[in-house]
C-alpha cells in the first residue's frame, strides 16, 4: 500500500509539470494535482513544495510531496561546485630513491635531464603538478516519516545516484614538456636495455641510426627509468607512475553509483507569520560502498592497492581512507505551493 502511495504522487508531479509548463501555476491554483491524488486514493491529502539546498553533497533544488501527517517525500538534483587543487609530485630516476649524487654534486636526474636536453632541446623540470577537482552530483529519492509526537522532527531513508567517478587529477598543460621527455628518455631507455641485454634484439646496437657510446648506455642503465614514485606494492616493489600514451599523468576516483542514504532531520517555519516558507536541518550518512577507490591511468588502485603512499597524494588518502560512508549534512529552504 506505501509502494502505491509512492508511485502515485510520483506520477502526479511528472504529470503536473507538463501542465505547468503549458500554464505557470494553474494546474497547482486549480487544485487539479491533489484533486487527482484523492481520486486515485481518497487517504491522500499530499501538498507540493520547491525547495533549494546546501551543505556537504553540494547546491541543490528539488520539489517535496508532504503524503499525509506522517510520510513526505523529496526528490532533486544536488551538485558540487567545481573548484581545483594542485598537488605536487617528484620526478625520480630509479626505483631505489637514492638520488646518487657524483662527485660535482649531480643528482641521477640531473645527469639524464642534462643527457636529454642535448638530444632533444628540452628542459625537463623535476617537479610536476596535477589539478584535482571534484565531479560529485546526485539525483535523490527520499522518503521523510513523521513518528514523533513533535512532528516537527522526522527520519529519513531513501537513496542518492549518479556518476561512480567522484573526483578526478590530470596534469596542468604547462607540464605536458617535461612528460613529453620523460616518454621520450624512457623509450631510449628500453632501446638501450633491449641492446644491451636483448641476444635477439633486432635493432644491433643502433638506435634510429645512432649508436650510443658504451660510456652513455652505461649511465643511461645505471641510472633506471624515469618516473613519480607514488608508493610501493605489496610486495614492496615501487610503483613509479610514467606517461600514458598521450603524455599525460591522470587519476580518478570511484564509489558505487547508487548511494543508499539514512539520516533524520528537523523542520520548522522560517515565519511564524509565513505557514508557506520552511526550512529544514538534516542530517546521515550515504553508503558509497566503503572507502573510495583512486585509479591512476595505467589502472593501479592506490587506496588499497598500494603501501607508504608518498607526499600529498599520501596525505589525502590517509584522509580519505575511514571514510567508509559520506556524511550529508545539508540546511534547505522550501517554498509550499499549496
Amino acid at each position: 500500500m506505501k509502494f502505491s502511495r509512492l508511485t502515485s504522487v510520483v506520477l502526479a508531479a511528472v504529470l503536473a509539470s507538463g501542465s505547468a509548463a503549458a500554464g505557470p501555476f494553474d494546474f497547482f491554483k486549480n487544485r487539479d494535482f491533489k484533486n487527482f491524488i484523492q481520486d486515485i486514493n481518497p487517504n491522500l491529502n499530499p501538498g507540493l513544495d520547491l525547495s533549494f539546498e546546501t551543505g556537504t553533497t553540494g547546491l541543490g533544488f528539488g520539489v517535496e510531496s508532504r503524503l499525509n501527517h506522517q510520510f513526505r517525500v523529496r526528490t532533486g538534483f544536488d551538485w558540487m561546485p567545481r573548484f581545483q587543487k594542485t598537488l605536487h609530485f617528484s620526478i625520480q630516476v630509479g626505483e631505489d630513491g637514492d638520488p646518487g649524487y657524483d662527485s660535482k654534486n649531480k643528482s641521477r636526474f640531473d645527469r639524464m635531464a642534462a643527457y636529454l636536453q642535448e638530444m632533444t632541446g628540452f628542459e625537463i623540470d623535476q617537479n610536476v603538478d596535477m589539478i584535482a577537482e571534484p565531479r560529485f552530483h546526485n539525483f535523490k529519492l527520499l522518503v521523510d516519516v513523521f513518528p514523533f509526537r513533535d512532528d516537527r522532527w522526522y527520519l529519513t531513508a531513501g537513496f542518492y545516484t549518479g556518476p561512480s567517478t567522484i573526483g578526478i587529477a590530470y596534469n596542468k598543460a604547462e607540464e605536458m614538456t617535461t612528460l613529453l621527455s620523460v616518454s621520450m628518455y624512457n623509450n631510449i631507455y628500453e632501446k638501450v636495455y633491449d641492446i644491451e641485454y636483448n641476444e635477439e634484439s633486432e635493432l644491433d646496437g643502433v638506435f634510429m641510426g645512432l649508436e650510443f657510446p658504451p660510456l652513455v648506455n652505461d649511465k643511461i642503465l645505471d641510472a633506471g627509468r624515469m618516473g613519480m614514485h607514488i608508493g610501493d606494492f605489496k610486495d614492496g616493489t615501487p610503483y613509479m607512475m610514467e606517461p600514458d600514451a598521450d603524455n599525460m599523468v591522470k587519476a580518478r576516483m570511484k564509489v558505487n553509483a547508487f548511494r543508499p542514504c539514512l539520516g533524520a532531520g528537523f523542520e520548522g517555519l522560517i515565519d511564524p507569520r509565513n505557514d508557506r516558507l520552511h526550512f529544514n536541518a538534516s542530517c546521515g550518512i550515504m553508503f558509497w560502498g566503503g572507502t573510495p577507490r583512486i585509479y591512476t591511468h595505467d589502472g593501479t588502485e592506490i587506496v588499497r592497492g598500494l603501501d607508504n603512499v608518498m607526499g600529498q597524494v599520501g596525505y589525502y588518502v590517509d584522509l580519505v581512507r575511514p571514510f567508509k560512508v559520506f556524511p550529508v549534512v545539508n540546511i534547505s529552504i522550501s517554498y509550499m505551493l499549496f
